[in-house]
């Protein structure tokens, strides 16, 4: 940013399939706890589509959008301690205050002042420069040299920014259920003889199953109906994939085959459209668990009659990604450089619309807005 520099280019939703870039103010600071950064790279996450094919407003026409981001320290505000100017660092996806009941409880998806970039009231991350409110509960740096002298480079902790922490509490909570049974009382089931239905192989499923396989889980059944998705499951290590589309009885016949008619031990549902919902429910057996990570954008498509009467144990809801940040960040540093070829379409913001339309139309897989060049 040049002195006399006092905007921007940034990606603003104009309505339904409609976004542009437009010049945007540069942010200022205005409370001491906040900092703004230069953007690196930015990413395109499959729930900016339900942005951008109306299923959820983001805020008043000419909010910035995006909440996936790699920068750089810029300016600091007068409380920031634990940055400096030219510090390269993630952004969570959300903010949080560091203060309140749902923070020091590790409920931070919850947190009272919470927000999430891109969103009435906070400007996302789709821009050269983001202004970021308590900076030291929304920003972790890069370690030194993280990928030195490695055919990748730093776009790949994009992932981190949401998507690789929010498949990892998918797991987590999966894994957390069956631990509790156990504690419980309950028979005692090795990871690799749970049997796992995942709904959604996008970038977020694609993550998850990652981390699914890390644990040491085997019999994963993984449903789209892209098939370069499935196509990248299976390549990951996937028991079985299902194209709902030209399958459409094939979850079924798995079911009464190869698990006795009873249904999956758990189903990690990616997706949260109602359609996926159903599917999960349906595939589910008595007194399993759904761990749905989809962003829900419609009626629940069961009532709570059949919940009752199938015992189901559902847990929905946003990631807790700051909270969950460092242990999901110890496992990525294990798998990151798998992701070498993850990011497919890296481009220039001003390419933005073509990117939308793009990743809308299942094209292409990763999206990233790179503002190094």
């Amino acid at each position: 940013m040049t002195d006399n520099q006092k905007t921007m280019k940034a990606v603003v939703f104009r309505g339904p399939y409609n976004i542009e870039v437009e010049d945007k103010p540069i942010p200022q600071i205005t409370e001491p706890n906040q900092v703004i950064v230069k953007v690196l790279y930015s990413g395109l996450c499959g729930s900016d589509m339900h942005v951008y094919r109306g299923n959820v407003t983001p805020g008043p026409i000419g909010t910035i959008v995006g909440h996936e981001m790699i920068a750089q320290i810029y300016e600091i505000g007068s409380n920031i301690k634990n940055f400096q100017k030219g510090d390269k660092v993630i952004a969570n996806f959300s903010i949080q205050c560091g203060e309140c009941f749902y923070c020091k409880y590790g409920y931070t998806g919850q947190c009272i002042k919470t927000n999430t970039f891109g969103k009435k009231g906070l400007d996302g991350c789709q821009a050269e420069y983001v202004l970021v409110p308590y900076a030291e509960n929304v920003l972790s740096k890069i370690p030194e040299n993280s990928t030195k002298d490695q055919e990748i480079d730093d776009s790949v902790y994009l992932l981190m920014a949401d998507i690789f922490t929010t498949g990892y509490y998918g797991v987590k909570k999966i894994i957390d259920f069956f631990k509790i049974e156990q504690a419980e009382g309950y028979p005692k089931q090795e990871f690799k003889d749970i049997s796992i239905c995942q709904i959604g192989a996008g970038p977020v499923g694609l993550c998850a199953l990652r981390i699914l396989k890390y644990f040491g889980f085997e019999k994963i059944v993984v449903i789209d109906s892209i098939e370069s998705r499935l196509n990248e499951a299976k390549r990951l290590g996937a028991y079985k994939v299902i194209n709902f589309e030209t399958e459409p009885n094939e979850l079924k016949n798995f079911i009464q085959t190869d698990l006795n008619g009873l249904g999956f031990d758990a189903v990690l549902e990616v997706v949260g459209a109602p359609s996926a919902l159903k599917t999960a429910y349906d595939a589910i057996r008595s007194n399993g668990f759904i761990s749905s990570l989809g962003m829900g954008h419609g009626s629940l498509p069961f009532n709570a009659l059949e919940l009752y009467l199938k015992n189901i144990n559902l847990s929905v809801g946003r990631c807790h990604a700051w909270a969950l940040f460092n242990e999901s960040f110890t496992i990525f540093e294990k798998l990151k450089f798998s992701f070498n070829e993850f990011i497919d379409y890296k481009t220039s913001i001003l390419n933005a619309k073509e990117a939308f339309k793009l990743f809308d139309e299942h094209k292409v897989n990763k999206v990233v807005f790179d503002f190094t060049k």
